[in-house]
């Protein structure tokens, strides 16, 4: 755990819990807004109502829930979308626990202790709450989710935080094994490629993920958009040969894959070359869909808006409304599904 100063605010939440947890309180709701906290004890019971007479069911050890409001040594709480009662002195305030920091750099959120597994992106300058340290990985929280993420990438009032030892990152709780993913799972993109193991379909989201930087909804719109166009197959021609590719770039923009892939020494037929190209023109040409796409809510509602806004502003079809919808609801029933 990091030694730091605690800030005033966090200061008097912890003694304002200690004092409601040893002293007589009216019964009063004396909280104004929600705040995160973690379960302490081995096992929280759980209740349907302020009296702790209908149990619900049990939160382990670490839970992180949200404080809705407190009133003498009972607490409301919300949890994965539920709401129940569950007494004081099981939990503690996630700021009695975890040093504030702040990203210096847009970096990624893991879900487990390893680079393997699925991530978020967040920004720079994002506020989280260190919970422990092992190694180059720091266990984080913000909002009541918790993931993982490089320790190099965090700095407590200013100072990098220096990583501990062992260099091994923390294990997470176990888990049951997920059901397999159509995500591919070698290290590279260039390994991914050459493997001849995975679908076009398959080969688009791995790039839109690993070399990208979208997130599964991004990515879902992506190939919905790259379905809807070409149904992955890097050579479609289409406007009597004016339009060709995954994206059907239309005339000039033909051209300008052409010579891009021939400065890079690319062949301009293939998948792999006209996915080095869109991420060229996104960056290059379309900054301002680049940037929606990549801040999208990794969601199914996150997924329908990437797919929407990127036929509207990158494709522009003849019909922009209701091939953007028609796209939109392709991500979001079926390409979104298919990989979060």
């Amino acid at each position: 755990m990091l030694k730091t100063n605690r800030s005033t605010l966090r200061i008097l939440s912890i003694v304002m819990l200690v004092a409601l947890i040893f002293t007589a309180m009216p019964a009063v709701a004396l909280a104004d807004s929600s705040f995160s906290a973690y379960v302490r004890s081995d096992s929280m019971r759980v209740y349907g109502d302020a009296s702790l007479s209908t149990y619900l069911g049990s939160l382990s050890e670490k839970t992180i829930v949200t404080v809705k409001s407190y009133a003498g040594d009972v607490a409301k709480i919300s949890y994965k979308g539920k709401t129940g009662y569950a007494a004081i002195a099981d939990m503690g305030t996630v700021e009695s626990i975890a040093d504030a920091a702040v990203t210096t750099q847009k970096t990624r959120v893991y879900e487990k202790a390893s680079t393997s597994s699925r991530y978020t992106t967040v920004k720079k300058g994002v506020k989280v709450y260190v919970l422990a340290i092992n190694g180059s990985c720091a266990m984080v929280e913000k909002g009541g989710n918790v993931g993982y993420m490089l320790v190099s990438h965090l700095s407590i009032e200013g100072q990098t935080i220096e990583p501990s030892l062992p260099e091994t990152p923390a294990a997470p709780d176990p888990e049951p094994e997920a059901p397999a993913k159509p995500e591919p799972k070698p290290e590279t993109i260039e390994e991914i490629f050459a493997s001849g193991k995975y679908s076009n379909e398959q080969l688009c989201f791995a790039f839109a993920t690993k070399v990208m930087g979208y997130n599964t909804a991004a990515a879902a719109g992506l190939l919905a958009n790259i379905s809807a166009e070409s149904g992955f197959r890097p050579t479609t021609n289409g406007d009597s040969g004016r339009s060709y590719g995954i994206c059907q770039w239309f005339s000039s923009r033909k051209t300008r894959l052409i010579n891009y892939c021939a400065d890079k020494g690319l062949d301009y037929t293939t998948l792999y070359a006209q996915l080095r190209f869109l991420d060229y023109e996104l960056e290059r040409y379309y900054p301002s869909v680049d940037r929606y796409m990549k801040n999208v809510d990794n969601s199914a509602e996150g997924a329908y808006d990437a797919a929407y806004y990127f036929c509207y502003n990158f494709e522009a079809p003849a019909d922009r409304t209701g091939q953007s919808t028609s796209r939109a609801k392709a991500a979001q029933n079926i390409f979104y599904p298919r990989y979060a």
